[in-house]
């Protein structure tokens, strides 16, 4: 073989020795990071969580602890979420992540209580009409719900909870009680006791508009039901 040959074959085997060993060294890193404790589950970071302990949470997801965080699929993250939202009735939705290299993140929602039912106790209503937990008084600030058959399902409660969430802030933090006995009928009272009839979930912001107009003039009445040609009473 010619000196030439030789100085070409020898770059090319040392390429294909380096490949060999960025892979040997790639596959010790992989095993060292999947088989061994070196990057394993060794914290539990809970975020999200106003109304429930978090010591309730880690110890759902305390049993992948010391597992490698290569070895927790998303199956076995799916599965623990699941458990997390069986906590407690104010958890909406639980994630599972894992942060190397050793922490598994629990992302928590929690359902935001925006009404209430005063039906064999006080019973909290969340943002989609679900009755979740009885608790002795209501949260300050919290509208009472008068619907025949409050529940998510419920006609009249999704009309009425859709509308107490389209009004704007300064007139839904007035709302002590709304209602509705059809999806067409929502009505409301405020702090001060005047009575607003709405209608339906339509033309929410033309009707709060209208509504700023008529709250100034003298009545105990009054209906938006037409943005157009509000009245009072």
């Amino acid at each position: 073989m010619t000196a030439p040959a030789t100085r070409r074959r020898v770059p090319g085997l040392r390429r294909l020795l380096i490949l060999v060993l960025v892979l040997i060294v790639a596959g010790g890193v992989f095993a060292v990071a999947y088989f061994t404790p070196l990057m394993s589950a060794r914290n539990v970071s809970v975020t999200g969580a106003a109304h429930v302990p978090t010591e309730d949470v880690e110890k759902v997801v305390a049993p992948l602890k010391g597992t490698p965080l290569l070895q927790i699929s998303n199956g076995r993250t799916q599965q623990y979420a699941a458990a997390v939202v069986g906590v407690s009735p104010w958890i909406d939705t639980a994630t599972i992540t894992v942060s190397y290299p050793s922490t598994l993140v629990v992302e928590v929602t929690e359902r935001d209580a925006v009404a209430y039912a005063d039906r064999s106790g006080v019973t909290l209503i969340d943002a989609k009409g679900v009755p979740f937990i009885k608790v002795g008084e209501p949260p300050i600030l919290t509208p009472k719900l008068t619907v025949e058959n409050p529940g998510a399902d419920d006609p009249d409660t999704k009309a009425a909870i859709s509308v107490l969430q389209s009004l704007p802030q300064d007139i839904r933090g007035q709302v002590v009680e709304i209602g509705a006995d059809s999806p067409a009928n929502v009505r409301f009272v405020l702090r001060d006791k005047r009575v607003v009839y709405w209608g339906d979930a339509s033309r929410a912001d033309a009707k709060a508009a209208a509504l700023k107009v008529v709250l100034t003039r003298p009545g105990r009445e009054f209906t938006v039901i037409d943005p157009d040609v509000p009245t009072t009473r």
